[in-house]
């Protein structure tokens, strides 16, 4: 779905990234539409880099008139080092070792919804609420939310799936009470709600992919900061993700050791379960780690992949890629 050119409320989510921020700056500089605020999930988690990136981007902000509003569900860790299992735990992408020796991976990971999407949704409703006139007022709001994706990112561009009524719209076809196949429509409830085709009140927008002329890479991105005056941003991530590669374990061990620690705390307090819970509640029956390897953190090689196979003969010193890349799986919804 193409952007509303005169949408009523537009928002950017702020990740703390290189694309996000390049987004805010843009919009700051009027180099992009005029942003009526920018939101940032914080999980409490980020790097103190990330931090001190993110006031210089509010302070770009600040002088161009565009809120920047923190909304934050929590601290994440201290969610994950909870005592109490309840259904509502955080469940972060982990590694599994099996009772059978088999490696296995967390599957159905809450902890970007519940401390990112869903913060952030809550508050572009509040907004939207605010500018609209009231308790409701974003079901009749046409919103623009803008996500800091590049190019080599369009695969996880998605649109959004929340109707105005407040429900869904399917992500699988299903068969309809009369027998008939609903293809993208919406629940059955909204039978009763008298809605009778999918209406997004929030349009998702990727500015630095399509809609206003823009087609960046990340490294365009990152080019685009030198050209314009700014530092370059640091990654964003917590600095206890399970999809961090090695570079970043060791940057995090060498950099921030207290950090460091906390995160080996945090891999041991998992081993056997913690407060997380897998789908519906049961515990786990494998041991979790924070790291690929299924080994504690603590005890963990953390050469990169390509030193390692160096080492051991397997590799050249020309795998760079290897050498640089410090996340697995792009997973985090920022």
């Amino acid at each position: 779905m193409s952007p509303d050119r005169c949408p009523e409320l537009r928002v950017l989510s702020y990740g703390g990234g290189t694309q996000s921020a390049a987004l805010a700056l843009m919009s700051a500089a009027g180099q992009l539409p005029r942003l009526d605020a920018v939101v940032f999930a914080d999980t409490e988690g980020e790097l103190p880099e990330t931090y001190s990136y993110a006031e210089y981007v509010q302070g770009h902000l600040d002088r161009a008139g565009i809120p920047f509003v923190r909304v934050s569900a929590g601290s994440l860790e201290d969610a994950l080092l909870s005592p109490v299992r309840t259904t509502s735990n955080p469940t972060p992408p982990a590694h599994v070792l099996n009772p059978d020796g088999s490696a296995g991976k967390v599957l159905g990971y809450r902890c970007s919804y519940d401390f990112k999407r869903r913060i952030v949704t809550r508050e572009v409703k509040r907004l939207a609420n605010e500018r609209g006139g009231g308790r409701g007022a974003w079901k009749r709001m046409r919103v623009e939310q803008w996500l800091g994706f590049s190019v080599d990112e369009i695969a996880r561009c998605k649109e959004s799936t929340e109707c105005r009524c407040g429900h869904s719209r399917l992500r699988v076809p299903r068969r309809g009470s009369d027998g008939t196949e609903v293809v993208g429509g919406h629940r059955p409830e909204c039978d009763r709600c008298g809605c009778t085709g999918f209406d997004p009140w929030q349009v998702n927008v990727w500015p630095l992919i399509k809609d206003f002329g823009l087609s960046f890479r990340r490294s365009d991105t990152i080019r685009w900061f030198a050209d314009n005056g700014h530092p370059t941003p640091p990654r964003s991530a917590c600095w206890f993700c399970p999809n961090s590669r090695n570079i970043r374990w060791a940057a995090l061990k060498d950099q921030h050791p207290d950090l460091w620690e906390r995160a080996c705390e945090l891999d041991e307090h998992i081993r056997n379960g913690g407060a997380f819970n897998a789908r519906g509640g049961a515990p786990f029956a494998g041991q979790m780690f924070l790291h690929s390897d299924r080994i504690p953190l603590r005890q963990v090689d953390l050469r990169s992949d390509a030193e390692r196979q160096i080492a051991a003969g397997q590799g050249t010193l020309f795998d760079e890629a290897a050498l640089t890349v410090d996340c697995i799986g792009g997973a985090c919804f920022t």
